[in-house]
């Protein structure tokens, strides 16, 4: 089976940060809700590319986070739990990633009602982003970057 010249992955729900380990008795324990997050992402990537074997040169890894709700958490941390939950899969380390876009979407504040004017957005409406309609998810493409070299190694 030939190399993908990319990943990409799709995981409907809203978006999981990476939790903070908490410290007892001098050990660091992983919050569950952010281990079974990285499990999800982990296996839903192992069952669409089951056959992959990780990239090994410096890749590109871009993401977007379409949320359910306004304010926290924190793009980095989103990200954080995508870059962890991938290594040794899509790549060896995510010491590989180079460059990174990430993007955040959040419902908008303002929707159009039904006396065509603009309220505030209730609960129970659609999730909207600019406008459009869309359905909390996080979309995920990898893809490797065999051109990316230090200059002055170019050079010698």
């Amino acid at each position: 089976m030939e190399q993908p010249s990319e990943y990409t992955l799709c995981l409907p729900g809203d978006p999981v940060p990476k939790g903070r380990p908490r410290v007892y008795n001098g050990h660091a324990i992983t919050p569950k809700r952010t281990v079974r997050a990285e499990e999800r992402l982990f296996a839903e990537f192992r069952l669409k590319y089951p056959q992959a074997k990780p990239f090994q040169c410096p890749v590109l890894l871009e993401a977007e986070f379409w949320m359910s709700h306004r304010g926290r958490p924190d793009l980095d941390n989103l990200l954080k739990l995508v870059l962890d939950s991938l290594n040794g899969v899509a790549y060896v380390d995510d010491a590989q990633v180079v460059e990174s876009h990430a993007t955040k979407r959040m419902p908008d504040l303002w929707v159009y009602g039904s006396k065509g004017r603009y309220r505030k957005r209730k609960s129970g409406d659609p999730y909207t982003c600019c406008g459009h309609e869309y359905e909390p998810h996080l979309s995920i493409r990898i893809k490797p970057l065999p051109e990316w070299e230090p200059k002055e190694r170019k050079q010698s």
